[in-house]
């Protein structure tokens, strides 16, 4: 017979991107409709190790949408990364009568989830990562802001780059997917992209 879940916890893990908060905040809302105790566990996996969390209620998660960044802090763990870590991950999550775990990140936190998961701990992720690296994710939580946030600077640096008949080359984040390069490019009319994957480099041109 399975265990009944009566609590879940929920993490932010990895790069911090815009509407972690909001995914903390429905998660914690739908938990406790549901009757569930929540625990929000501060610093990722690296706070799971450490036992850094507390008990969540509807003012925890109250105004803090529009806040940028993620309210339950976000780090990155070596020592998740190990057997040992992981199996003390799976033992600490136990100890504080965790049942379930809700995970927020991108592929590093998914690899720590299925650690876990592999370890009797019942796992939901949702992706959160500014790359949209997720397999079979359309879009994931910072995603459109990322871009739009490039939008807006390449809108400011146009005019200076016309003023002076100049060439800018602009660098954005995404590690190995192209994914902001590519639909920036397309959306702010640039001449030239340059994308990087899997070390080959292509270059794709279209009209500004």
């Amino acid at each position: 017979m399975e265990k009944q879940i009566k609590t879940i916890g929920v993490l932010t893990s990895g790069g911090d991107a815009p509407g972690m908060n909001a995914a903390v905040r429905a998660v914690v809302r739908a938990g406790l409709h549901k009757g569930f105790r929540m625990i929000g566990i501060q610093r990722g996996y690296n706070g799971l190790l450490d036992g850094e969390c507390f008990e969540m209620n509807l003012r925890s998660v109250s105004n803090i949408i529009s806040a940028g960044g993620t309210i339950l802090y976000t780090a990155r763990c070596l020592e998740f990364k190990t057997k040992e870590g992981q199996d003390k991950g799976a033992a600490k999550c136990r100890e504080l009568g965790i049942d379930a775990l809700v995970v927020i990140g991108g592929d590093g936190s998914y690899r720590g989830a299925r650690e876990l998961a592999h370890r009797g701990i019942p796992m939901i992720g949702l992706p959160g990562t500014i790359d949209n690296d997720i397999a079979c994710t359309d879009y994931t939580i910072g995603y459109d802001t990322a871009m739009n946030t490039a939008l807006e600077m390449i809108d400011k640096l146009r005019d200076t780059t016309q003023s002076h008949d100049r060439c800018s080359v602009v660098e954005v984040m995404g590690r190995n997917a192209g994914y902001i390069a590519l639909n920036v490019a397309i959306a702010s009319g640039a001449m030239a992209v340059l994308l990087t994957r899997k070390g080959i480099r292509y270059a794709a041109r279209h009209s500004g």
